[in-house]
């Protein structure tokens, strides 16, 4: 028997289609988006803080376990590797410091008759042991220098009129020039790195540097075995500016106000002392997969999703990094298990990047943007996770130029997620982004990069300091975050229309 449809049942019939198909996507979609659990995700934050990776100090074996197990999550979810020779790791070679014992930093007082009164503060509260500093003992004259800059071509120096040989220098972090915002803060940037800081103390005779850190794990600062290094928290800092009738705050202002040095001998007597052993010998590694897209046109182009892997290490206690950066790398593992179990079949390729020798200096980063197999010019994006995972709130900034980008995050949180969400598309030409940011290597380098933050914190953060343990994240955050990156890049990664 001939069945015929009149025109009114066949455009139902031709309408509902299309519909079916949306209700299919949307239940393969939510198959995975709900497979997303804080259960799990706690679980791998949980992993990355074990004492069997001591820290993940890049350059360690510690650093390398984490790197390999990282690895193995990949391979078991199907997720193909990326790196080097067919690996998951792209490897450098990166010298790491021991820190064989906390050491102390003393003030020494000179009393009228000619004796010494000691004071010795106490870690990491008030002091932190340099994490790259030379081994042995330093007394002397504490001499502040400023943010530590020689910048002859911006006609700025903190060294000029002082004579820092064989002493103490007090340095402070970043530059006189406050404003990234202001295309000028540009000419300022090589001189806000710590590696930057210590070599120009070196280069200067100084023979001991204290940092003001807030007393927190520092193993970016540039290894010399001729400078002892320590990081210093507001106590110490106060204790040498008694009696000088100004305060280190006060000068730094005065210097961001006039962009004039304020260089000085405070006349405090201090001693340094470190234990460190050298490891010429240490390696560090990216660990890189890849989702290849299904697409004979569109595979050849390529989503880059990245986070530092490595934390501070262990300089008497460990800092396990559990915000910095266990809660990046997790949401992105997350994001990547449920992509590679969607029946969604993704266009595009999709590269998940896990950084090694972040927090040593953008090490990693700056090997990948420079040498992989994914051409730059068929590069959709770079998209950097970093600290993502204290607050209620969610936050994506990507340049003005592919702003659009942004849609993809906010359309996930408006019909999946629900959390307020602010962007950010700072305009052209702006400095956007930490100067010490893998984000900024990949900027730099001439990608174009997205940056995904959590806002509203509710807890406290430990910054490069005992107590960034899992307890320090919020993970239904981190949840949610691993959601919108799952519906955000598979959105992207099938979007046609999508040009670059």
């Amino acid at each position: 028997m001939k069945k015929y449809f009149t025109p009114f049942v066949l455009a139902i019939i031709l309408l509902a289609s299309p519909l079916n198909a949306q209700n299919d996507y949307e239940a393969r979609l939510l198959k995975q988006f709900h497979a997303i659990t804080s259960e799990e995700m706690m679980g791998l934050v949980e992993k990355l803080c074990t004492p069997e990776f001591n820290g993940r100090l890049s350059g360690t074996p510690e650093f390398i376990a984490s790197a390999e197990w990282v690895a193995s999550m990949m391979k078991e979810w199907g997720i193909k590797p990326a790196g080097d020779n067919n690996t998951y790791f792209q490897w450098f070679d990166w010298p790491y410091t021991k820190i064989n014992d906390i050491g102390n930093l003393t003030l020494n007082i000179k009393q009228s008759d000619g004796s010494i009164i000691r004071k010795h503060y106490t870690y990491p509260e008030e002091y932190y042991p340099g994490m790259n500093s030379g081994s042995g003992e330093i007394t002397g004259e504490v001499v502040f220098a400023g943010f530590g800059v020689t910048a002859p071509e911006l006609n700025y120096d903190d060294y000029k009129g002082i004579d820092v040989k064989g002493k103490i220098v007090l340095v402070n972090r970043d530059v006189p020039h406050a404003d990234p915002r202001n295309p000028e803060y540009q000419k300022w940037v090589a001189y806000c790195y710590h590696q930057y800081k210590l070599q120009n103390a070196v280069k200067h005779g100084a023979s001991g540097f204290i940092y003001v850190d807030g007393a927190s794990a520092n193993p970016n600062i540039s290894y010399d075995p001729s400078i002892i290094v320590c990081g210093i928290g507001p106590q110490p800092l106060e204790d040498i500016y008694a009696g000088l009738k100004t305060t280190n705050k006060e000068l730094i202002e005065k210097i961001r106000k006039t962009f004039k040095p304020e260089s000085f001998n405070t006349g405090k007597i201090m001693t340094i002392r470190a234990n460190t052993t050298r490891h010429p010998e240490g390696k560090s590694c990216n660990v890189v997969g890849i989702i290849e897209g299904n697409d004979p046109v569109l595979k050849n182009e390529y989503i880059i999703i990245g986070g530092h892997l490595d934390a501070v290490g262990n300089a008497g206690r460990v800092v396990n990094g559990a915000l910095d950066n266990a809660s990046g790398v997790v949401d992105i593992m997350a994001a990547a298990k449920a992509l590679a179990a969607s029946e969604i079949q993704l266009k595009r390729s999709v590269v998940f990047l896990f950084i090694g020798g972040e927090e040593v200096g953008l090490i990693g980063s700056k090997l990948f943007s420079s040498h992989n197999s994914f051409p730059k010019e068929k590069t959709i994006t770079y998209i950097n996770l970093d600290m993502v995972g204290n607050g209620t709130g969610l936050y994506v900034s990507a340049g003005s130029t592919y702003k659009e980008l942004l849609s993809y995050f906010e359309g996930a949180n408006k019909k999946y997620i629900h959390r307020t969400i602010k962007t950010a598309a700072p305009v052209a030409g702006e400095y956007y982004g930490r100067p010490r940011s893998d984000e900024v290597v990949f900027r730099m380098a001439g990608y174009r990069t997205m940056s995904v933050y959590t806002t509203d914190g509710t807890k406290k953060v430990f910054y490069h300091l005992p107590g960034d343990d899992p307890d320090a994240v919020t993970i239904d955050i981190m949840e949610d975050v691993a959601k919108m990156l799952y519906v955000g890049l598979t959105e992207m990664a099938n979007d046609s229309a999508l040009k670059y």
